[in-house]
């Protein structure tokens, strides 16, 4: 008899355990995504790349904690891919191809990319139809996408983020390029459960795929323009869209002035303006400034 009972005192000890295991994972989640709150209205940007690194690892070290919480492991998607396109993308543009710096930058850029894709997955898995889809032919996976709610909404962004841009450079991969039906499909599907989900982001990164190829592989022009149309009316004052519309949309077209005259309007335009969001726009900022030094290049 007392054998049981120590048993179930031991037994009831663990339940608390586990219990305050995933209070404090909670409570410790709750001030990691506060920070990335924070971060994203810094406006220095070499603190905030500093200062991003380890609010990931935190994030990381409660992803073990809790592997089922959605919002933590979309919310390390999100980080990998902002990190990784706002910083470590810029190293990639800024010295040319056969330069070890380029070649630093995007192994690096591979690495966390592919990180970003992978929690943004981890994510997703945690419902069951997808679980058995990610793996199944397209047309399941893009059934089960289509029965995701707004739960998945931030994971569905940012593991097609992700996994979008580890593609981009992977692009003489085809076993990578078969994914970019999957890409599609949640961006649409983030679309339809929140049409104007991080400033429009979707709708531009809906944009970047349909210019990102000749029209004759499959690429819309016209779709582009009216994506990065909706995108940048949707939130004018978030400059990361305008800087895309000029990077991809402008580039394709092979129109030299809009290109231009979009990344000055970038450049002169106000960071605070979206106080929410100064860091994603001084960064939008610096990254015109690398655009517009590559025209001669890119044209």
């Amino acid at each position: 008899m007392k054998r049981a009972i120590a048993t179930a005192f031991l037994a009831l000890l663990a339940l608390q355990g586990c219990s305050m295991k995933r209070i404090t994972t909670n409570v410790i989640g709750a001030i990691s995504t506060d920070g990335m709150v924070a971060i994203e209205g810094e406006s220095d940007i070499e603190f905030a790349k500093e200062a991003l690194p380890p609010i990931i690892k935190t994030l990381e070290v409660l992803s073990y904690g809790n592997r089922k919480d959605v919002a933590i492991l979309a919310l390390l998607a999100k980080a990998y891919g902002s990190y990784t396109f706002g910083f470590v993308e810029e190293d990639i543009l800024r010295y040319p191809v056969g330069d070890p710096r380029h070649q630093a930058a995007k192994v690096r850029a591979e690495l966390f990319y592919a990180k970003g894709r992978d929690y943004g997955v981890a994510a997703l898995t945690t419902n069951s139809g997808m679980r058995r889809a990610m793996n199944a032919h397209f047309s399941d996976f893009k059934r089960a996408v289509s029965g995701l709610g707004k739960k998945y909404t931030a994971a569905l962004f940012w593991t097609a983020f992700n996994w979008a841009n580890w593609i981009n450079l992977n692009r003489d991969d085809p076993v990578a390029i078969v994914a970019m039906p999957k890409i599609q499909a949640m961006i649409d599907r983030v679309i339809e459960l929140a049409p104007n989900f991080f400033y429009g982001s979707a709708h531009a990164f809906k944009g970047v795929l349909a210019c990102s190829r000749p029209e004759m592989l499959g690429g819309n022009y016209s779709l582009a323009q009216q994506e990065f149309s909706v995108a940048m009316g949707e939130a004018p004052n978030y400059l990361m869209n305008k800087v895309l519309y000029a990077q991809y949309f402008a580039r394709q077209m092979n129109d030299r002035p809009l290109f231009r005259d979009e990344l000055t309007k970038v450049i002169q335009a106000d960071a605070g303006a979206l106080p929410e969001q100064v860091l994603s726009n001084e960064l939008a900022k610096r990254r015109a400034k690398i655009l517009l030094k590559m025209e001669r290049k890119l044209f």
